[in-house]
């Protein structure tokens, strides 16, 4: 069994110690592991037993969160109104390819499909949890148009990678990473806007993947032809999966149909015992049997990123309370925050050898951005006030230097003395989209109001 967090104030480690007693009462079949005195349950059709139930919060941790919450909402509507503003391209359809920092539409034009997918997620995020108007609603619709009319190939109902403004393709790869963006906003697409078309495309896009990709020896998806960026030689690769856990999720909660649960629980287990190292960090390329492969280097943001997707994904299975993968997602988190994690000047570096100092110091948005659902959902499990800590100390940090205070939207990263880094000031670009960022400030403060309503 992983070892008690440290660094905990005393009372939250009896906290901590009586949520993981009782998550021991809950099913363990997802891992095949169970309490000695039970059965073995069936990784794919087992439940899991009650939520465990966290213990109250105090009076100054409540007023703590209520007021973090005040601060993650205004920056949320801060990014949501950027992006209505600037980011539609009302004469060809889709979201402009690249938008520079006063929010003004420039070279190069092409527009790629995880950009165009994210965009679709959040308009359909936006609408379900802040804004059901009609604006928020023909955005939506219009990106879900250009989508999957422009990218999708009928041929198999895969996603091309890029297309040009007009929306006739560019690159015709087809890359898992790339897909299992089509399939995560399709799927929140449908299931918010209760569109059959939607769910057609996103399980259409699914079982082309699972047909072409799916390694039913080793688990996974075998990646040794998808043309995507890694070291040559890998045959799998951590942010690919990821991804499609998180995709797989959201597929998940669409349908509750039991193909995609198996697969779902393949991948939390996977992410769990292949991706994630027993020395607590999440290992980058492996080859095809997972054997790990290539450098040993540690990303923060996608180690804080995992480990809050993990927690996600047992929450679809309804599989809270299995102990073993809820320690894991558990340790993944916090070894990431204590070793990328600036506790000087705040926020979150980019990588570094595992268990060493960081050796890439630059921060960078979208780690700023997972580290906060990351660092709550941490929080929320093992009520350590540290978390809640780095977690005021990152927002801060966003606030005062990672927004841009005059035009709005985040800069992609800022250098350790406080410049603006060398990827320039573009707010919106092939790879950085309404995505992470706003993602993070709506599911933290939903969270948070969640436990704020609790007894």
């Amino acid at each position: 069994m992983p070892k008690q967090p440290t660094g905990m104030h005393p009372s939250s480690r009896r906290a901590f110690s009586r949520a993981m007693t009782a998550l021991s009462l809950g099913i363990l079949g997802a891992c095949g592991a169970t309490p000695r005195t039970a059965k073995p349950a069936d990784a794919r059709t087992a439940n899991a037993q009650a939520k465990v139930t966290p213990p109250p919060l105090s009076p100054a941790a409540r007023a703590r969160l209520a007021a973090i919450r005040n601060r993650l909402e205004p920056l949320a509507h801060e990014l949501i109104g950027f992006w209505k503003r600037h980011g539609p391209d009302q004469a060809e359809g889709g979201f402009f390819g690249t938008l520079d920092r006063e929010g003004h539409a420039v070279e190069p034009f092409d527009k790629g499909v995880i950009q165009q997918a994210r965009h679709l997620w959040t308009l359909s995020t936006w609408y379900e949890r802040r804004e059901r108007t009609k604006e928020v609603r023909a955005l939506a619709d219009a990106q879900f148009d250009f989508l999957t009319k422009h990218f999708r190939d009928p041929e198999d109902g895969e996603f091309f990678f890029k297309v040009n403004r007009a929306g006739d393709p560019v690159d015709r790869k087809k890359p898992l990473y790339a897909q299992s963006f089509a399939i995560y906003a399709l799927s929140e697409y449908a299931r918010i806007f209760e569109s059959a078309d939607a769910k057609e495309l996103s399980l259409a896009c699914f079982h082309s993947i699972e047909r072409r990709a799916h390694d039913a020896q080793y688990g996974g998806y075998d990646q040794t032809h998808d043309p995507f960026y890694f070291s040559a030689g890998t045959e799998k690769e951590t942010n690919t999966h990821i991804h499609l856990l998180e995709s797989t999720t959201a597929l998940y909660r669409l349908t509750h149909d039991q193909e995609q649960r198996a697969r779902l629980v393949e991948l939390t287990e996977l992410t769990a015992h292949k991706i994630v190292q027993p020395a607590g960090y999440a290992r980058q390329e492996f080859k095809r049997d997972f054997t790990p492969f290539g450098a040993t280097q540690e990303s923060y943001g996608h180690d804080i990123e995992t480990s809050w997707l993990l927690l996600d994904a047992l929450d679809a299975l309804g599989m809270q309370a299995n102990q073993e993968l809820t320690q894991i997602a558990y340790r993944l988190g916090e070894h990431a925050a204590d070793f990328g994690f600036d506790a000087v000047h705040g926020g979150f570096f980019e990588a570094g050898e595992p268990g060493g100092p960081a050796s890439k110091r630059e921060k960078i948005w979208w780690i700023q951005a997972e580290a906060l659902p990351g660092l709550y959902r941490l929080y929320a499990l093992g009520r350590n006030p540290r978390d809640l800590d780095r977690l005021e100390s990152v927002l801060s940090f966003i606030e005062q230097h990672q927004r841009d205070r005059e035009f709005g939207e985040w800069y992609w990263g800022i250098a350790e003395d406080g410049s603006v880094g060398p990827h320039g000031s573009n707010k919106g670009e092939e790879w950085k989209a309404s995505y992470h960022d706003i993602r993070a400030l709506v599911l933290t403060s939903d969270w948070i109001s969640e436990a704020l309503k609790a007894p």
